[in-house]
């Protein structure tokens, strides 16, 4: 009955997961030389040039290997800022993001059924700004 218990513990722990914060270094001071983005609002004057929304998927191999670069980093780098360019902004404002996230359990369950992926996206959206000199 103790090895049940016991058994059923660990199933809880593994299969509880917790909401992971990825972190992103980007330059976040307006009127630098490069894109900034911020959550929230800014205070400089500027101009809203439109709304934008990238997202990147792949798999997640064994459950953990990220091949398609669907993490937050590279979401921002690799997608985010190069359209920003693209439409001549200095900046995001108001960003949200949504990453697929599994628990630990379905990333063992992932590694052990190795044959069938996990699905991973990241979406990102904001308001893309020029700001006025």
């Amino acid at each position: 009955m103790r090895s049940k218990m016991m058994t059923l513990a660990v199933a809880a722990l593994l299969g509880s997961g917790c909401t992971m914060v990825d972190k992103v270094v980007l330059p976040a001071v307006p009127g630098g030389k490069e894109i900034f983005v911020t959550a929230g609002d800014i205070q400089e004057a500027h101009e809203v040039l439109g709304v934008i929304q990238v997202s990147r998927s792949g798999p997640l191999l064994f459950g953990n290997i990220d091949v398609a670069g669907t993490d937050l980093e590279t979401g921002f780098k690799a997608v985010l800022l190069p359209e920003v360019k693209k439409m001549n902004g200095d900046g995001v404002v108001r960003v949200r993001y949504h990453m697929t996230q599994y628990s630990p359990f379905a990333r063992i369950v992932g590694a052990i059924l190795f044959i069938f992926p996990l699905p991973s996206t990241v979406t990102i959206t904001g308001q893309v700004v020029k700001l006025k000199s």
